[in-house]
């Protein structure tokens, strides 16, 4: 659907005030001029966490190993009603000797064939049945080796009976309900032993859980969140990683740390699903005190996160859409394309996932950094020469509740003319503007870039002239916060972003001071989408719009009261003309 305006229209809203909180001193005597009171704040803090640790060594612990069979369970089809047996298989690799308690993470693979031949029924009855579970293994045992102990669940049965979108849940269901019966499992086991495991007592947190899923697995754990709190004993599970998730289902993932990350040149789930669940996500309930993430890497496909994957008969599944492999950007075979080979994917694999939960269910602070957005990845993640490269991997942060303050979501039609503030919201010297929201696949609904693979509702901004866009801040006092951010997608429906787009941000406060910054000093997405025409008759080519993180830290802005700010400007006067998709306009604190 698409809502456009040209006229500037206003309406009047209650403004929300920013509450002040007095500190007063104790009294009697003259203990007030012994004991003055601290200083009222009037600078943002810093950002002082800049270096990201690197994941890929290995740790002190030596990895032990058990391969399990706990036998079989049902699973059912949420939508279609259908019911099938699955094994209660997988391994666990856990840190060698008397240690612990470990946290503990757990690895869910997608839908893959079963059998090196054939297809296995009923019992993954083949001679030669295809590992997926083991793919993950680099993870694991690196996970291991520092202090983790991780579970790689088998859902081969699942892939043998799940339906297709349009008859059924696509084994979303099955998929949650198998994670946390492996959970369950694995708590009895650490309470009391059992099953061959009695080494396993006491040696796993389990109030300290993490989950990764892999494409329907992606979904699969998402899944695992709701299905997981409606049980009698629900499990700690405090932090979810999807993986070039499929989101057949619209779910979403609340009051837990949640990434998704979907890759540009995934030929599988083409349409980068993973960001529509950080979109339905974001604002799914008040007050949630965890953070969300969407993460784009830029050279990555689908199937080489996943080892056994790699080494299968077609390990690029960006031949599915482009046989030739000569779109520019995603083809193999395309001189100076942007691929990440097997190694380079697996690589900030390893480093994605390894510091998202040795930071969230670990504790360990040197893994925060990455997480703030303001910290680029290590430079052995980049091809060689091209560090940094924080251009390959888009990062878009969703501060906790308590840690953000929104400017404006653009959820609503009303942010044409006021902000979740109250204040008034202006267009002046754009050609066209308005409010638009896609369809998911195929990524129709804002005409100024099809396809558009986020689903969040937006704004979108025409001009060809000098343009500014104005948010009123009402008095805002920003000290509490970090960063200045928004998301932005440049709109590859517009020839005139083909050199790419830049825009000055400008904070004004109440006394008329300004200060403003180039948004291309701090946003690595602002170039123009790579590859062919995505709805190609011959070939998909790459070329979507997609919306990505502009986080200013707040204190790039010099000579501004940040306890009384009037105003937010994006102004677009640094190219002749262009078109641009926005939403989350927010200040956050981003040392969670």
């Amino acid at each position: 659907m698409s809502i456009s305006m040209s006229p500037l229209s206003l309406k009047g809203a209650g403004a929300l005030y920013l509450s002040i909180s007095l500190i007063l001193s104790g009294c009697g005597g003259d203990s007030s001029s012994d004991n003055p009171p601290p200083a009222a704040k009037t600078e943002p803090d810093p950002i002082t966490n800049t270096v990201a640790a690197d994941a890929a060594t290995t740790g002190a612990y030596g990895v032990s190993e058990n391969e399990y069979q706990f036998g079989r369970m049902i699973v059912v089809d949420n939508k279609n009603g259908d019911s099938y047996e699955t094994d209660i298989h997988g391994y666990i690799q856990y840190p060698e000797g008397e240690a612990g308690p470990f946290p503990l993470v757990l690895f869910l693979h997608g839908r893959h064939g079963t059998c090196y031949d054939g297809r296995g029924i009923d019992d993954d009855d083949c001679e030669n049945p295809i590992p997926s579970y083991r793919g993950y293994q680099y993870i694991s045992e690196n996970l291991a080796s520092h202090g983790y102990a991780v579970i790689s669940v088998d859902a081969n049965d699942i892939n043998d009976h799940d339906s297709s979108p349009g008859n059924g849940d696509t084994g979303a269901l099955a998929r949650a309900m198998l994670v946390v019966r492996h959970l369950d499992e694995f708590r009895t086991i650490n309470q009391a032993g059992g099953n061959g495991l009695d080494n396993l007592v006491g040696k796993l947190d389990m109030s300290r859980i993490g989950i990764m899923g892999h494409s329907r697995g992606g979904e699969g754990v998402n899944q695992t969140v709701l299905y997981n709190r409606a049980q009698p004993e629900p499990h700690n599970i405090t932090a979810v990683f999807a993986l070039a998730p499929t989101d057949y289902n619209t779910q979403t993932v609340s009051n837990v740390n949640f990434l998704s990350l979907a890759g540009y040149c995934d030929g599988d789930v083409e349409d980068l699903m993973g960001n529509f669940a950080y979109d339905t996500s974001r604002y799914a309930v008040d007050n949630d005190p965890y953070a969300k993430f969407q993460l784009i890497p830029m050279g990555a496909n689908h199937n080489y996160y996943n080892t056994v994957w790699t080494a299968d008969t077609r390990p690029d599944d960006w031949t599915i859409l482009d046989s030739d492999g000569d779109d520019p950007w995603c083809g193999e075979n395309a001189a100076g394309n942007g691929r990440d080979t097997p190694e380079m994917q697996q690589a900030h694999g390893l480093f994605f996932i390894a510091s998202f939960f040795r930071y969230f269910i670990g504790g360990e602070e040197e893994f925060g950094a990455y997480w703030n957005g303001q910290t680029p990845v290590p430079e052995t993640l980049c091809p060689a020469g091209e560090a940094p490269c924080d251009d390959r991997f888009l990062l878009s942060v969703h501060a906790p509740a308590g840690q953000r303050l929104v400017i404006d979501d653009t959820l609503d039609p009303a942010s044409l003319t006021t902000n979740n503030l109250g204040g008034a919201v202006r267009f002046d010297g754009f050609s066209r503007f308005g409010i638009c929201q896609t369809n998911g696949r195929p990524g129709e609904g804002c005409d100024v870039a099809t396809p558009t693979f986020n689903i969040a509702e937006q704004l979108f901004m025409v001009w060809d002239t000098a343009a500014t866009y104005r948010s009123e801040l009402l008095g805002t006092n920003a000290t509490d916060y970090q960063v200045l951010s928004v998301r932005v997608g440049i709109s590859h429906g517009d020839t005139d972003n083909t050199d790419g787009q830049d825009f000055q941000v400008v904070l004004e406060d109440m006394d008329g001071n300004r200060a403003a910054v180039a948004a291309s000093d701090y946003g690595n997405g602002l170039f123009y989408p790579p590859g062919h025409t995505f709805y190609d008759d011959a070939n998909h080519g790459s070329q979507k719009t997609t919306l990505n993180s502009v986080a200013i830290p707040l204190t790039a802005f010099e000579g501004v009261d940040f306890t009384n700010l009037n105003a937010v400007e994006l102004v677009f006067d640094q190219t002749v003309a262009g078109t641009v998709q926005i939403t989350d306009l927010a200040m956050q604190r981003v040392d969670f």
